[in-house]
């Protein structure tokens, strides 16, 4: 059961990202993420007479990671109370507090990549498959549809049925990595590399870029790469040369596919939101860019001086349940409490000790992967980690399930070829 809610967990969220954070009952805000956290925790897969929650902490090679885990989430939990005292309100200091609690889908994913190693690649292919037509439907009809998730609170952004693809960088890497023969999966590529490009999210496209770099670093095999390459130069090419001219999707500021706006977005600023169309409203796609970029820079720039303030904030940041927004006038009393920057949110809401304990738990994360890499030669864990480190410099990673899930559960499944003998011999 365990394997199949993973690998649902992992497919869902990496096909419908935020729409699929909102299965569940939303009046009553209970959703599939925190729910199997819940289950996972308290009636999960066993290791011997213990659950594998706590049996990790057997580990040697584990101890580490998860004791860098335990002090990062005893520190949320102080940040749940002076957010609390401070008079923030109780249940939204606990909504930030997610924040903390999600990396325990790294255990999950650690058990069912030891249980399943040769799962992820076979999960990713299927993605890559379902992102590349998806995509493509998204781009040519499904943008326009008005269909929206019923019972979701109005305080925040409506939830499409049909939700934005965000992740093609992540099958274009899974492909890249995972495939032996690239020229196999040709078609993928080009489907997958045109649904990136179409959606026009320059932070994806700055993540991939990274990713491959990484790739490259790591095995030196630059004829891989050049033929990865030639598919998207491939791509480029005929859509120079077929005056290929799409209508944009609306939600991304409208304007059009095609070669020249593509490079005058691709020389502008970088940004990634999934409501950027609440700063775009009435503005070309120029102006819509650069609004865009100038808003969430200010607001930046708001949290880092608001925070060094005075010594208390600089060393224990707001405390969960602070309306970050309020720090500047144009989001005063919106319901937006991340600035899709992972170092700002934690700075923002837990000083300078919440930003380092949250650089501990990820370089603790890069070790294991580094080590699966040593022991096993798969590179694609350190690739996956180090495009998605980008990505988190300006898209919610961390805070939310459909960042964070995806996130740790295939750093954990990848991770996880090392501890494979002990945890199956003990399951």
């Amino acid at each position: 059961m365990w394997i199949k809610t993973a690998g649902l967990l992992l497919l869902g969220y990496l096909c419908l990202s935020r729409t699929f954070a909102y299965v569940g009952v939303p009046v009553w805000k209970a959703f599939i993420g925190e729910a199997v956290l819940v289950l996972f925790v308290v009636a999960g897969p066993g290791m011997g007479k213990m659950k594998w929650p706590w049996a990790a902490w057997r580990i040697p090679a584990l101890r580490p990671c998860l004791t860098s885990y335990a002090l990062f989430l005893g520190y949320g939990l102080v940040q749940v109370l002076r957010g609390i005292q401070a008079g923030n309100p109780a249940l939204v200091a606990l909504r930030d507090f997610a924040f903390n609690l999600y990396p325990v889908y790294f255990l999950l994913g650690i058990w069912a990549g030891a249980t399943r190693p040769a799962l992820l690649p076979k999960l990713l292919r299927g993605f890559a498959w379902f992102n590349g037509i998806y995509g493509m439907l998204y781009l040519l009809f499904l943008n326009r549809v008005e269909w929206y998730v019923p019972g979701v609170s109005s305080e925040i952004a409506a939830v499409p049925i049909f939700p934005q693809p965000v992740y093609s960088f992540v099958a274009l890497l899974g492909l890249m990595v995972f495939e032996r023969n690239i020229a196999k999966v040709w078609h993928l590529l080009i489907l997958n590399g045109f649904v990136m490009l179409g959606m026009q999210f320059r932070t994806e496209w700055l993540a991939f870029s990274v990713g491959a770099i990484t790739w490259l670093a790591l095995t030196r095999q630059s004829k891989r790469v050049l033929q990865a390459g030639l598919a998207f130069v491939s791509l480029v090419t005929i859509m120079y040369f077929a005056d290929v001219k799409l209508p944009g999707p609306e939600i991304r500021a409208g304007g059009e596919i095609s070669v020249k706006s593509l490079v005058d977005r691709g020389t502008s600023v970088f940004h990634a939101d999934l409501t950027d169309s609440n700063a775009a409203a009435g503005m070309g796609t120029a102006e819509a860019q650069e609004a865009t970029f100038v808003w969430r820079t200010v607001w930046w720039l708001a949290i880092w001086n608001a925070v060094h303030e005075n010594v208390r904030t600089s060393i224990l940041g707001f405390g969960y349940g602070y309306p970050l927004g309020d720090l500047v006038p144009y989001l005063e009393g919106e319901f937006i409490r991340t600035p899709h920057n992972q170092l700002l949110y934690t700075l923002g809401y837990g000083g300078w000790v919440g930003t380092v304990l949250y650089l501990m738990l990820q370089w603790q994360v890069l070790r294991l992967l580094l080590a699966a890499r040593q022991r096993t030669g798969d590179c694609f864990g350190v690739v996956f980690w180090a495009a998605c480190m980008v990505f988190s410099l300006f898209f919610p990673l961390g805070e939310t399930p459909y960042g964070a899930v995806p996130f740790y559960l295939t750093a954990g499944w990848v991770a996880a070829e090392q501890f494979a003998p002990r945890v199956q011999s003990a399951s």
